[in-house]
């Protein structure tokens, strides 16, 4: 099956580009901010045309390692989620994909440092940084949904 979105394709050429940025498998992105007051430590804020932000700079992007994979339970809908960092030492990310391997979504932020932990638990996947930042992700299907981390019982 070819390639299609700009996420797919930045995703086989392992870059992404270099924004805050939630990027979803359909094509539609968003701007995100750390913030530890809201439900997993993220909010996502207003879409962006990552085709318009490619074509108008097509080299504003980085080159991304994934260090960190973790296979999901089929009772959280199955696939991956996976960590890294960017080619400027300051940048994280972390992702969802499907069980062929292709993104479902990615989050890069451009400070947050390498993310190198991942925990699963109870439907919810909690991703850290090296700096400390943690993000928390409900599993329940492939949609990007920042939710708090479940307490012990």
């Amino acid at each position: 099956m070819p390639v299609t979105t700009s996420l797919a394709q930045l995703w086989e050429r392992e870059e992404l580009p270099i924004r805050d940025a939630l990027y979803l498998a359909d094509g539609r992105a968003f701007t995100v901010a750390l913030d530890e007051q809201a439900p997993g430590g993220l909010t996502v804020n207003d879409s962006f045309d990552l085709d318009a932000l490619l074509a108008k700079d097509p080299e504003w992007v980085t080159s991304i390692v994934v260090s960190k994979q973790v296979e999901l339970e089929d009772s959280d809908g199955g696939g991956y989620v996976c960590c890294g960092e960017g080619s400027w030492g300051s940048e994280g990310l972390f992702a969802r994909l499907l069980p062929d391997g292709a993104p479902a979504w990615v989050i890069h932020l451009e400070r947050s440092n390498p993310f190198t932990d991942i925990d699963v638990r109870d439907h919810v996947a909690r991703f850290r940084s090296t700096s400390g930042v943690t993000v928390s992700v409900a599993l329940a299907d492939t949609d990007f949904v920042p939710t708090p981390w479940p307490t012990a019982p």
